[in-house]
């Protein structure tokens, strides 16, 4: 009796100092790279221009809310209005190029599912067409996240690159 008694206490110290231990370290991550960033940062901007259009809300307080909102955003961001105009035209083009993405990609999804629910596999067709999506996908994300550069004025440009890199990089939360 006394030999168990011994060995769990034993099992038990061995357990405690290995829950004790720092687990294996995960690799740390850095903020997000650009597109992630930016992905967030079009579709804040979206919310905010959906802002003036919210259900329930009277018109005018919604409108006064949003301008609000909106012009916080833009000084915080360092852009102009016109510089902010275009910002926006280029998150409305990324969520229509995006939301063309996710009805193509859920598309091919829902294909799969079916089938999956009558026994069968994913095709190779199907397997090819997903991988073709996701790269048109990244490569859209990528033209969008040039677009500010080339589009806006310099110094627009320029400061919202590096509001983008301070104030949204470090708090999106992305994986591989």
């Amino acid at each position: 009796m006394c030999w168990r008694i011994l060995c769990c206490s034993f099992v038990f110290a061995l357990a405690a100092a290995a829950f004790g231990q720092a687990q294996p370290a995960q690799a740390e991550r850095g903020p997000a790279p650009d597109f992630v960033a930016y992905q967030a940062l079009f579709r804040d901007v979206i919310w905010l221009e959906n802002q003036a259009e919210a259900p329930g809300v009277t018109p005018g307080a919604a409108s006064a809310e949003a301008a609000s909102i909106r012009s916080r955003f833009q000084m915080a961001a360092g852009l102009t209005g016109s510089d902010y105009a275009v910002l926006v035209a280029i998150a409305q083009d990324y969520a229509k190029a995006h939301a063309a993405y996710i009805a193509a990609r859920d598309a091919v999804l829902n294909a799969v599912y079916a089938q999956q629910a009558a026994g069968q596999t994913a095709t190779w067709p199907q397997v090819v067409r997903l991988s073709s999506l996701y790269k048109q996908d990244v490569a859209m994300i990528e033209s969008h996240v040039a677009q500010p550069a080339s589009k806006l004025s310099a110094p627009g440009a320029q400061a919202l690159a590096s509001y983008v890199h301070a104030a949204i990089a470090p708090s999106v939360t992305w994986g591989r």
